[in-house]
């Protein structure tokens, strides 16, 4: 599998990561590539906060909070939602997926980047965004 230019993470493959679940190792390439400055990586604050409460509910705070920072210790930029609730809200809209999904595909229209997704079926039949699943099954 090749490793586009520009990547999106939803919360799924991060949390997966994090967690070192089924699919993780096809994550930490992608993760891989943005360390290496091989490609640009994004996440949309409110797919952050989705892996913060996520992981701090399974751990603590400060573990969720140490793996955010490290995400951006390693090259991944936070995009803030001011100009992407629209976008995401005409997902919501068009395909009414989860909220969180719907800025994960914003954030993918906005940096014209590929969105490395699970096995979420909220992505079913979006064909404006560039997709990879890195699993076709849920954890």
């Amino acid at each position: 599998m090749s490793v586009p230019e520009s990547i999106v993470f939803d919360a799924e493959p991060l949390v997966a990561h994090a967690d070192d679940e089924d699919g993780a190792n096809v994550v930490e390439e992608w993760l891989d590539a943005v360390a290496t400055d091989e490609s640009d990586g994004y996440v949309s604050y409110v797919n952050l906060s989705e892996v913060r409460y996520v992981l701090a509910r399974k751990y603590d705070r400060e573990a969720a909070d140490e793996y955010a920072r490290w995400l951006v210790d390693v090259g991944v930029t936070p995009v803030d939602v001011e100009s992407l609730w629209t976008t995401a809200s005409d997902y919501v809209l068009r395909h009414r997926p989860a909220l969180g999904d719907s800025f994960a595909l914003a954030t993918a229209e906005e940096k014209d980047a590929e969105l490395l997704v699970g096995a979420d079926d909220d992505y079913d039949g979006v064909t404006e965004v560039e997709m990879t699943r890195f699993r076709d099954e849920p954890a």
